[in-house]
């Protein structure tokens, strides 16, 4: 009798472990909808941006700033800056819904000392073929650019700034 009993005892043992060692089913993942998807995807890309290609650094340049007291900075004075070595690309971030690149360019020229601080809408095209490490970006045509904005900055639209394509 006692035999019957330990084993007994053994296998009632031996079901509460297994039942122990059962782990529940795994809550299902939410969907997400492709919309939002694709603005997960773009926010990882935007932040990803640490050095961006020729071709981008040119489409920065290209602004073209025309504030509302009819001064207007052209290209010119932009490329002038980065001839003295004051253009600097600042990153990217995500505005809303939307990457932002950011830019500076800073000095003296014409007799006059000069700082913009710009940001343009892009789309990130890939990585850079030609310069690896970089990303190709393009400003987003229909969209305008913000002047006077630096990294951190909330939305505004006081300035305005377009970009020439040429």
């Amino acid at each position: 009798m006692r035999q019957v009993g330990w084993r007994m005892i053994g296998w009632i043992a031996l079901a509460a472990l297994a039942a122990c060692d059962s782990t529940p089913a795994a809550p299902e993942a939410a969907e997400v909808s492709p919309k939002d998807a694709e603005l997960a995807e773009t926010t990882r890309l935007c932040a990803s941006i640490g050095a961006i290609s020729k071709g981008g650094d040119d489409t920065l340049r290209g602004a073209f700033i025309s504030t509302p007291y009819a001064n207007e900075y052209g290209g010119t004075l932009i490329d002038e800056l980065t001839k003295a070595g004051g253009y600097r690309y600042e990153g990217a971030e995500m505005v809303r819904n939307t990457c932002y690149a950011y830019a500076i360019a800073r000095g003296s020229l014409f007799g006059r000392s000069h700082e913009l601080a710009w940001r343009c809408p892009v789309k990130m095209l890939s990585d850079s073929p030609t310069e690896p490490g970089k990303t190709e970006i393009e400003a987003v045509e229909d969209r305008e650019c913000d002047l006077d904005t630096r990294r951190g900055d909330p939305f505004k639209r006081a300035v305005e700034v377009e970009i020439i394509h040429s």
